[in-house]
């Protein structure tokens, strides 16, 4: 799951992240290393990536 939510999130200049929380993600941008988003589902993972292109 975390390797297909990479591949995507890299073509939109971000980085997924396993979080603390079984099931949960935290999304960085690659250029600087920002937090976008912590403690996110799957699900909303896919949102943030669809939000940022």
């Amino acid at each position: 799951m975390l390797e297909e939510l990479n591949k995507k999130a890299k073509k939109a200049g971000l980085h997924v992240a396993t979080g603390k929380k079984t099931g949960k993600y935290s999304v960085r941008k690659v250029k600087n290393g920002k937090l976008v988003a912590k403690n996110v589902s799957a699900d909303e993972v896919r949102d943030v990536i669809k939000d940022h292109k």
